[in-house]
């Protein structure tokens, strides 16, 4: 009874309260309980306790107004949210699972096929829901190629020789020609073959003239003789074969490069028959510097060339004149050999005479007119001012070289020229016809006598100091460089004449300056050269500057790095050599050329990144006087210009 009162009470509070509300319905009950006793019953006793306990009175209360609290947001203010901020946030909630999407799932499409169960081990059913695929069929012509085992000994060897040389490059040189080495011949026709490919495909590819030609050298010994086929006859060797097959190629040179009849019937459109007289002509002057560089690896004698030459364009017994392709077949085996025939004093005169032949050849003259055309004349013209310029010449950079090869020239270049990517830059100057260091090294060796117990002392010679030099710049090995110029034992005379010739080499050739700059500070860093040495040539070179860069403008570099390259000897640098430059400017006449030799000392030392070296070399005396003297001024501001050049 309690209970319910307290209901009563608690219903009529809520009762009272909802008048309040305006707009609330009234309730009205669902069935009457009038008529029921106990129902009236209960009813009375509501009452009494109405009446003995007042109802409380319902309070209107006025709600109060809820002042705006700041909304926490995290949108940023450029509208864009980040990327680190929105990962937090979902590795915090990741493991729940919003009540949008908690009843999804993922299931495969009526259209789409069933993603393939790698774990299958059974054989896989066709999927009939799809109509097979028709791949469309290609018609075979009658010639088309087929992959055939080869039926015959000659048509294997063909395969893995061609094999092979379709991919050689000076990098894998090696590789391959051990891998040549390793196929087995059993006949001399089959000895004749393979040379005979080796022989096509340098034709084919000139620009790979130079490595075919190592192959052979390095493949000369690694194949056996085998015996001739009548008596008295010499062995077919490596050597032997080859040669003959470059001599038989020889031979067969054309009398005239017109095409015949049989080739005008056999090509009938202009542009086919311009393609195999081109094709020819390329053949034949590769062939002529493939012989060439056969002579620098000493695979033929002078007197070969001499041969060929006079073969070509010598002086007939009917006094005819030679054909123009022949003419140009000895300018391209000359350049291919003119450095290394000038090297030796029977080359010389030998050059000296084609040389002769070829000026006399230019100005013949037939009614007025030259008998040669402007193309051959200008031949002509460019090897002899080639041998003029000591064989320097300007090539395309685009040619067969090792990656060290590549890399090294990458980073002359950047050091000297900068990164510059203009036209100039695809080209370098070289020196063309030069013999590799290697083949001398081998003749050194094969000049070896049984008695190496007492070696013969090995002659302190020009061409022994630019091979000295030639290593150091390939290796820079300065112990190598110390065993080789001792194996000669140089007096301190000689070895004056040895840097006096490095110097020579140094002025005449720009690019190969550094490297004798370097070879010379390594030297007397050694202290194989004295200083007082380096300071003599020095004098004597400086003195004559400037009649050097009359002939030769660049003259000066080559003191601006040995210079340098002094200066980075740093504590065992000796300012004696400084001396030279002093007197030098003290005429007034050498100052503005005194100047610029200094001034390039100071800029290759910043090329090389050598800043304390350069402020050592600002704070010389020596220097600094001598710049002051060149410049008229006094040393602090001669110092300061140096500084800013």
């Amino acid at each position: 009874g309690s209970r319910t009162s307290e209901a009563r009470r608690q219903s009529g509070t809520r009762k009272a309260g909802e008048e309040t509300r305006p707009g609330t319905p009234k309730r009205t009950p669902r069935h009457s309980t009038a008529g029921t006793p106990r129902k009236e019953k209960e009813n009375k006793e509501n009452k009494e306790n109405k009446e003995e306990k007042p109802l409380p009175i319902a309070v209107q209360v006025e709600p109060q107004p809820i002042a705006d609290e700041p909304r926490m947001t995290l949108m940023p203010a450029n509208k864009t949210l980040d990327r680190e901020l929105m990962l937090r946030i979902w590795r915090l909630q990741r493991s729940e699972v919003h009540a949008s999407v908690s009843g999804l799932g993922t299931g495969e499409r009526p259209t789409e096929r069933p993603t393939p169960d790698i774990r299958r081990t059974g054989p896989r059913q066709p999927d009939i829901r799809r109509a097979p695929r028709r791949e469309p069929v290609l018609k075979q012509s009658e010639n088309a190629y087929r992959i055939t085992e080869p039926t015959t000994r000659m048509e294997e060897l063909e395969r893995r020789v061609r094999g092979l040389l379709n991919k050689i490059c000076p990098d894998n040189l090696k590789t391959i020609v051990d891998t040549l080495a390793s196929i087995e011949l059993k006949r001399a026709e089959e000895l004749e073959f393979v040379i005979k490919i080796i022989f096509g495909k340098a034709l084919v590819e000139p620009h790979y003239c130079e490595t075919y030609a190592d192959m052979v050298f390095a493949l000369r010994t690694r194949y056996p003789e085998f015996p001739p086929e009548n008596e008295g006859e010499k062995p077919h060797s490596f050597t032997r074969v080859l040669l003959n097959t470059v001599q038989n190629e020889f031979e067969s040179l054309p009398t005239t490069f017109e095409p015949s009849d049989d080739d005008r019937a056999k090509f009938p459109s202009p542009e086919d028959l311009g393609m195999e007289m081109k094709k020819r002509k390329s053949k034949m002057l590769a062939n002529m510097k493939f012989i060439g560089n056969l002579f620098l690896r000493q695979l033929l004698a002078v007197k070969v060339i001499g041969q060929v030459v006079h073969d070509l364009v010598g002086i007939k017994q009917d006094n005819s004149q030679p054909e123009e392709h022949m003419i140009e077949c000895v300018c391209e085996l000359l350049q291919a050999i003119g450095y290394t025939l000038d090297e030796t004093p029977q080359g010389e005169s030998l050059m000296n005479s084609f040389a002769s032949r070829l000026k006399d050849i230019a100005g013949i003259k037939v009614n007025g007119k030259s008998a040669f055309s402007k193309r051959i004349q200008f031949s002509i013209e460019s090897l002899l001012d080639l041998r003029k310029n000591k064989w320097q010449k300007k090539l395309f950079k685009e040619q067969a070289k090792t990656k060290q090869a590549v890399k090294d020239e990458f980073e002359r270049d950047a050091r000297s020229h900068g990164r510059n990517t203009g036209p100039d830059n695809m080209f370098s100057v070289q020196t063309v016809g030069v013999r590799p260091a290697y083949i001398d090294e081998f003749a050194s060796q094969k000049k070896k006598t049984k008695a190496e117990a007492a070696p013969q002392k090995i002659s302190f010679t020009k061409a022994h100091v630019k091979k000295c030099c030639q290593y150091f710049g390939e290796e820079k090995d300065g112990d190598s460089l110390e065993n080789d110029w001792r194996k000669a034992s140089p007096t301190a005379q000689e070895a004056k004449q040895g840097v006096e010739w490095l110097l020579e080499v140094g002025f005449d050739d720009e690019r190969k300056s550094d490297t004798v700059a370097m070879t010379l500070a390594e030297l007397v860093k050694r202290r194989l050269v004295q200083w007082e040495t380096m300071k003599e040539c020095l004098a004597s070179s400086v003195s004559t500057l400037p009649e050097m860069k009359m002939d030769a403008p660049h003259a000066d570099v080559m003191l601006h790095c040995l210079i340098a390259r002094l200066l980075m000897l740093q504590d065992a640098f000796n300012p004696v050599v400084l001396k030279p430059i002093a007197n030098f400017v003290s005429a007034n006449d050498n100052r503005e050329l005194g100047w610029s030799l200094l001034v390039g000392i100071v800029k290759k030392l910043k090329s090389e990144g050598q800043k304390d070296v350069l402020r050592k070399t600002l704070s010389m005396s020596e220097f600094t006087s001598s710049a002051a003297t060149a410049r008229g001024t006094t040393a602090l501001e001669a110092k300061k210009q140096l500084e800013s050049a």
